[in-house]
């Protein structure tokens, strides 16, 4: 042992609060002597906890806590794995899927037959059984020039259920004995045509053995298919007496009223006397067959014809029908105005066109009416293609 260590102090043993000896001068370090073995761990108050304030000492505590120690306080605080960023790409409009109603199959040897014993057996009878009403209606379209276009109605709707085929719903092989209901209307209409001597009610009667007949033999689903198709038969019947004559009345009227006032804004002398015009070299009388009431079923047979064929939005149907009335009145004044024109100016010239015998007035009538359909079916597509410029169907 060398003079140091031998000189040196022992310092004194001073108890402690614990049953660990202290030495004094030198601070206490539990765990650190040999005898005493490895220090027995703490243990945590809440392993799911691991700040750093609750684990050490309050004296060495740091001062400000940073901000990476407060994100891991609890697990729910816990990042998120980072996601791969993806390109930004442009989103397209999701295209919707249209459901197409299931469709019977077509069994087109069945179809054949049915058809040919509905035109050898059923038109006939049909005939037969309304017979006074079939020939009252075709002398009209033969004698009345207002309802000649009754010969076209039955092949535009022949022509228009072709058109429709693709949508056409399939064979059906049971007979529909719902569908002779429509029977009951025919019958009762019948009879109260002939107690009160009414035709109209006689043509009527026609159409509703017509549904029947559709709807018995190849069920409802077949029938809604073909209702809007029939309903155009209703321009082949003609109007009640009374309204046929109220409506003439009343439209030469202002047929006269609206040709006048048509060749004053181009200057001609024109006044308007009731269903008269007279002119500056002569009168031209507005007739019954002048009063715009063909040119008014005309045009409306050619809009509904429109409304089957396009399938626009119902509103836009709506539209189509309220402009065939408008549309035909001003077509029909700008028909007598024309006619009121080469009368006055090309007087000579339309006589020479006419033959011998005939009325020049009619003439010029003729050659006025051709220019009017052309305008009126100009300005009808005009009318339809604005629709379809103006409001455009979109799929979102």
């Amino acid at each position: 042992m060398t003079e140091n260590q031998t000189n040196q102090p022992t310092p004194p043993i001073e108890p402690d609060k614990g049953n660990e000896p202290r030495i004094s001068g030198s601070p206490r370090k539990r765990g650190r002597f040999a005898s005493d073995g490895p220090a027995p761990r703490r243990p945590i108050p809440n392993a799911s906890r691991f700040s750093t304030s609750e684990s050490l000492p309050p004296a060495e505590q740091p001062a400000t806590e940073p901000a990476a120690t407060r994100r891991f306080e609890t697990g729910a605080d816990k990042p998120a794995a980072s996601k791969p960023v993806e390109p930004a790409t442009t989103k397209q409009p999701q295209q919707s899927i249209k459901v197409a109603p299931a469709k019977l199959p077509i069994d087109v040897l069945f179809e054949r037959t049915r058809l040919l014993i509905l035109a050898l057996v059923f038109v006939p009878l049909c005939i037969w059984a309304s017979f006074p009403a079939w020939a009252y209606m075709v002398n009209e379209w033969y004698t009345t020039d207002d309802y000649s276009h009754g010969f076209l109605v039955i092949p535009a709707t022949l022509l228009f259920l072709y058109m429709r085929r693709d949508s056409y719903p399939g064979t059906t092989y049971k007979l529909d004995w719902v569908g002779l209901s429509p029977i009951l209307f025919y019958v009762i209409l019948r009879i109260f045509a002939a107690y009160r001597h009414a035709e109209f009610l006689d043509q009527i009667a026609i159409w509703f053995w017509i549904l029947s007949i559709v709807w018995f033999f190849y069920g409802w689903r077949v029938f809604l298919w073909a209702l809007p198709s029939l309903c155009f038969l209703v321009f082949m019947f003609q109007l009640p007496w009374r309204v046929d004559v109220f409506m003439k009345h009343y439209l030469q009227q202002f047929a006269a009223l609206s040709a006048a006032a048509m060749l004053q804004l181009i200057g001609e002398t024109a006044f308007p006397i009731k269903n008269t015009i007279r002119l500056s070299t002569m009168e031209l009388g507005v007739e019954a067959a002048c009063s715009g009431l063909r040119f008014l079923m005309s045009v409306f047979a050619i809009a509904f014809a429109a409304v089957l064929l396009l399938q626009r939005p119902w509103w836009q149907n709506i539209l189509i029908l309220a402009i065939a009335a408008p549309l035909a009145l001003f077509v029909n004044a700008v028909r007598i105005a024309i006619t009121g024109y080469l009368l006055i100016h090309y007087y000579d010239w339309v006589a020479a066109w006419g033959a011998e015998g005939e009325n020049v007035s009619m003439v010029a009538d003729g050659w006025a009416g051709k220019i009017a359909i052309v305008l009126a079916l100009g300005l009808f597509a005009l009318f339809i293609w604005y629709l379809g410029k103006v409001f455009r169907q979109v799929e979102i």
